[in-house]
């Protein structure tokens, strides 16, 4: 009895151990995964490789590019508070070894339009703020998908507020609706949630698929999402809480609604867009005469005509209404 019990601890002891091992290797590999491009040598490279591979990967940087200390510096401060030695050598680095890349700055056009840009830094750095939207009073919401939080924006006053969400919800868009609550898509736990802003409570609705992704209401009073990863379409009625979800080619990703009603979909996983029936939820798909085209976003303008643009730098819009083929324009 007393060796089996021995023989037991012993047994348990080496499995902790190995665990631990497993866990000090899959951090160290994290970490390696997260330097893995090399960068050049230089006064300030170690802060760089421990400061900014601690949220993302070096290519980030590599793949970027800004001109100047103070480029960088603002870019610094919208992530992380860093000892101020050390955010000015980061800075200095990261000007000396990355530049704006030329083929990464916009082709200006002269005319008459003049556009000051005003910017607002959220007050959780490194929360990946973005989808901004403006509701019906006028406030601009945002999602933190990083820090699994919404916030609120008064461009007036430049008033900010942010509402925590459950923690592994991981906001990637928002939705207000006309009665002032905000609907997110929860894209790692897999639900639709709803915030009431005056008392901060949170309705979820839990997806088959797992991964919602963009959402958009319809005048019908349902909203209506994509999930990327899962390949699928969904639908809720806010009403009734019942959600219906349906299978779609691969990766489908933003999603709106033409004057007529119809819902058109995105896909960032084939050379396709599609409408879809808000009732019946039938699907038409539009092939794009490019194969390599994937598009994320979509947009109406004031004649109803759809647009989109695709990953290789080109602006599309349809052009054949009897084929349903669209070309580049």
């Amino acid at each position: 009895m007393t060796r089996n019990l021995l023989l037991t601890q012993h047994y348990l002891r080496a499995v902790l151990v190995l665990l631990m091992l497993a866990a000090l290797s899959v951090q160290s590999l994290l970490a390696q995964n997260r330097r893995g491009t090399p960068i050049p040598e230089g006064h300030g490279k170690e802060l760089v490789e421990q400061a900014c591979t601690s949220c993302h990967t070096i290519s980030a940087i590599t793949r970027s590019g800004f001109d100047g200390v103070e480029m960088w510096r603002s870019v610094q401060e919208s992530m992380m508070e860093l000892p101020e030695s050390d955010a000015v050598r980061i800075a200095e680095y990261l000007a000396e070894h990355f530049p704006a890349r030329e083929d990464r700055k916009p082709t200006l056009v002269d005319g008459p339009v003049e556009i000051d840009i005003q910017e607002w830094i959220v007050p959780t750095l490194g929360q990946r703020s973005r989808d901004p939207v403006e509701a019906p009073d006028g406030a601009i919401w945002w999602t933190g998908m990083w820090a699994s939080l919404v916030g609120r924006l008064d461009p007036v006053t430049g008033t900010m507020e942010e509402y925590p969400l459950p923690p592994e919800a991981r906001p990637h868009s928002i939705v207000p609706d006309d009665e002032g609550y905000i609907w997110y898509t929860g894209n790692s736990n897999g639900t639709i949630g709803k915030l009431d802003p005056e008392t901060g409570e949170i309705t979820e609705y839990p997806t088959e698929a797992g991964d919602p992704h963009t959402a958009v209401f319809h005048p019908n009073g349902k909203l209506y999402f994509t999930s990327q990863r899962a390949a699928m379409l969904g639908r809720l009625d806010p009403e009734t809480g019942e959600l219906t979800e349906i299978p779609t080619e691969p990766r489908p990703y933003g999603i709106i609604v033409a004057q007529n009603g119809t819902v058109w979909i995105a896909y960032n996983g084939t050379n396709k867009l599609a409408s879809m029936d808000p009732e019946s939820m039938e699907l038409r798909y539009y092939a794009i005469s490019d194969e390599d085209t994937r598009i994320r976003r979509l947009g109406i303008d004031s004649k109803g005509i759809i647009w989109y643009v695709n990953s290789t730098g080109i602006v599309g819009r349809p052009s054949d209404k009897a084929t349903g083929r669209y070309v580049f324009r």
